[in-house]
């Protein structure tokens, strides 16, 4: 990557993204562990009568921060619970994380004996949108600025966020795709919003693949309209994101092929430097924390794809 790529991407954010609203900008480094402490909470239908429910992750520090939105594996199907490590530590960046369960359980048994289908409404992800921004209100003494929202995702959570994008019921301001998988890539899109496409080396590989040439990150980033970032990261696969619990069912089962347990520390940390690099110059306004991940000498790991295109 050169110098003067670097400075061609800091203009389009600060012309695009920087709006001097007073938000949380982290000026560390994005691969270690955030400077803000963080908390969590549980949004339930039950007892707080959301429409889905919602793990949120969000600095202790009073404060206005940026909004990501994210949505898990199996669209949703693997809880926003399993990736808790993760989007905690993503949180402790200056970023207010909502992760959504769109069936929790997957299916709703009554009284009855008869159960509710599993399918999806798309559009319910903005009504959780909606409830959010009334429920969160004085609730904590950091404040999820929704204006400076970001979407993020996993696997085929991303064909969701793909859909939600499509609909264009909110100014999404940048979007994260962890190991991507949808369909609706096979033709290109019309999204102008800056994107990130990262994938993993083992997702590809044995018997039963967790993600399918065609229609992963390498798809999602020749679609994709400028500016776009692809990141593949090597000897890593589909599970390891997750928290200790979900990896495990993952690398005993061997739906995806895992590595062992013994780098996955490591792992998450790279991972969710990665994404708060990207958040950071995108939705904080940060511009060269984007470095970290277009600069390979700062990569803390070792990468098979590492390329960009923002020249729009």
């Amino acid at each position: 990557m050169t110098s003067n790529w670097i400075l061609n991407f800091s203009l389009v954010l600060i012309g695009l993204f920087f709006h001097g609203d007073g938000i949380f900008v982290d000026p560390s480094i994005p691969y270690k562990d955030g400077p803000l402490m963080t908390g969590e909470l549980t949004v339930t239908v039950t007892i707080d009568r959301s429409p889905k429910h919602v793990k949120v992750y969000f600095p202790l520090q009073e404060g206005e921060y940026a909004v990501v939105y994210f949505l898990g594996g199996l669209a949703t199907l693997v809880p926003a619970e399993f990736y808790s490590i993760f989007l905690t530590k993503l949180a402790s960046h200056g970023f207010y994380v909502f992760g959504v369960d769109y069936d929790w359980p997957i299916e709703i048994r009554h009284q009855d004996g008869s159960s509710t289908k599993y399918g999806q409404d798309i559009d319910v992800y903005f009504q959780e949108i909606d409830f959010l921004q009334k429920y969160m209100k004085n609730r904590t003494l950091a404040i999820p600025d929704w204006n400076i929202t970001g979407l993020m995702c996993h696997s085929a959570g991303c064909d969701v966020t793909l859909k939600m994008i499509e609909m264009n019921k909110m100014s999404f301001k940048s979007s994260v795709f962890l190991e991507p998988y949808s369909q609706l890539v096979r033709k290109p899109v019309q999204y102008t919003i800056p994107a990130l496409m990262y994938g993993t080396q083992l997702a590809f590989e044995s018997l039963f693949k967790c993600n399918i040439h065609g229609y992963g990150f390498q798809q999602f980033y020749k679609q994709w309209k400028c500016p776009r970032v692809a990141l593949e990261v090597a000897d890593f696969g589909h599970c390891d994101i997750l928290d200790p619990i979900g990896w495990e069912a993952c690398h005993v089962s061997h739906f995806c092929k895992t590595t062992n347990n013994t780098r996955l520390g490591e792992y998450r940390q790279f991972v969710q430097g990665v994404s708060a690099s990207f958040f950071i110059s995108t939705l904080q306004g940060r511009s060269n924390a984007i470095n970290y991940i277009v600069d390979q000498s700062k990569l803390t790991l070792k990468c098979l794809v590492d390329v960009a295109d923002i020249h729009c």
